[in-house]
């Protein structure tokens, strides 16, 4: 009987959010979800899009998709000939609109429709957005009770006029709202591209807190300045609908990348036949794991596989970023004797704290295997697809990697 009723009560709760929330029942027909994801700031008087990610779930599979637009962005859009920056798009809308974040935030989410499909073979259509401002950004951590974060450099970086002042020592944090926000903002020596990997990286130990039993009791504490602080067209019924899905998504399910792309001046000039070639990785059905690493066997066995239509071994780049003189020849020996196939290996340009092991087919999981292979080190995994390479995964050995005799 008791079965029964608690039966009875989850068809309710079923009924009741499809019924209310119409990003339920599109995750009930397992329909693709799209939106953008919007980071504004305050400074000089004006809004600013300091954030902006793309996001793609596919609820089938669980998979999220997190493509990053840096904020200097270059964009030529013949209704706003002063607009240069992507960013530049909700500081003007939002002045124009008479500060409604909700009017800025489509006209921008629009924009990036017409960035992302120009040129690049793909249609991009955005149906939500999310836009969140700083006071909502740190009631968000607060109410989550922090997030912890790697910071893998000095962090160091004084702004009187903009009240701004970042000072952060290597080492492990257990960040408030206040701090967070801090160390998604810095830019340092990387500019965009660190900032990118650094709030990349922020989202996905965002996501492993929303996890936390704890969060739904702590909400209620902090519900008036959320809300204040978040702008969209989600409806209260989707917020929670998502947050109860983000619950149940595994983290290995989430492929970050960024707008492929090179500087111009001051500017970032999206490359659009790269940018192609991640939407449309995006809109494909999200990748399967390698049938070659999950019994760990050597290669040769692994290479017979071919002739039967399974995955080849991963094919791997070594590069050393760390003051170990031989690290990349260390670790080299140490994934060809897992059978990864290591085609080159060598210096790094520059130095690095951290290890850091890239997704350049956008397969995903073989560079999540090869995470799993280093021995004695947790490095991060991101996505930098470029097909042009044709390798699968790159290591870049960082300071924090210990060579076992």
């Amino acid at each position: 009987m008791a079965v029964l009723s608690v039966c009875a009560v989850a068809a309710l709760v079923t009924l009741v959010f499809n019924l209310q929330s119409p990003v339920a029942r599109s995750l009930g027909r397992g329909e693709r979800l799209w939106g953008l994801l919007i980071g504004s700031d305050y400074e000089d008087n004006a809004r600013h899009s300091d954030t902006l990610m793309a996001v793609s779930y596919e609820p089938q599979m669980q998979f999220l998709d997190v493509l990053s637009i840096p904020r200097d962005t270059m964009v030529a859009f013949p209704e706003l000939p002063h607009v240069r920056r992507i960013n530049e798009v909700f500081t003007y809308e939002f002045r124009h609109s008479g500060k409604s974040f909700g009017l800025a935030s489509l006209a921008l989410k629009s924009d990036v429709e017409i960035l992302l499909s120009s040129g690049t073979g793909q249609t991009v259509s955005l149906p939500y957005f999310f836009t969140i401002d700083y006071q909502g950004f740190k009631a968000l951590i607060d109410a989550i009770g922090g997030v912890t974060v790697h910071v893998t450099e000095p962090m160091n970086y004084d702004d009187s006029w903009g009240h701004l002042h970042i000072h952060f020592e290597k080492g492990t944090y257990r960040m408030n709202g206040k701090s967070a926000l801090e160390y998604v903002r810095f830019r340092g020596k990387s500019a965009d591209s660190g900032r990118v990997l650094r709030q990349q990286l922020f989202v996905r130990e965002l996501l492993k807190q929303l996890k936390s039993p704890q969060l739904l009791w702590r909400f209620p504490e902090y519900a008036r300045t959320l809300w204040s602080g978040f702008h969209t067209n989600f409806t209260p019924w989707d917020l929670f609908t998502l947050l109860l899905e983000a619950r149940h998504m595994k983290l290995s399910n989430m492929r970050t990348t960024a707008l492929p792309g090179q500087p111009n001046g001051q500017l970032w000039k999206m490359n659009p036949e790269s940018t192609g070639q991640i939407l449309a990785l995006m809109k494909a059905p999200p990748p399967r794991a390698y049938a070659w690493g999950r019994s760990g066997r050597a290669i040769e066995e692994a290479n017979h596989r071919s002739a039967e239509g399974l995955e080849m071994a991963p094919t791997v780049e070594v590069w050393n970023a760390s003051t170990h003189p031989n690290a990349a020849r260390y670790v080299t020996n140490l994934l060809r004797a897992q059978g990864f196939d290591v085609v080159k290996y060598g210096p790094f340009a520059t130095r690095q704290q951290r290890t850091l092991v890239i997704d350049r087919s956008g397969k995903l999981r073989p560079a999540q295997q090869v995470a799993q292979a280093l021995k004695g080190v947790e490095p991060d995994v991101v996505s930098r697809v470029d097909l042009g390479r044709q390798v699968d995964v790159w290591v870049i050995i960082g300071n924090d990697f210990e060579i076992q005799e």
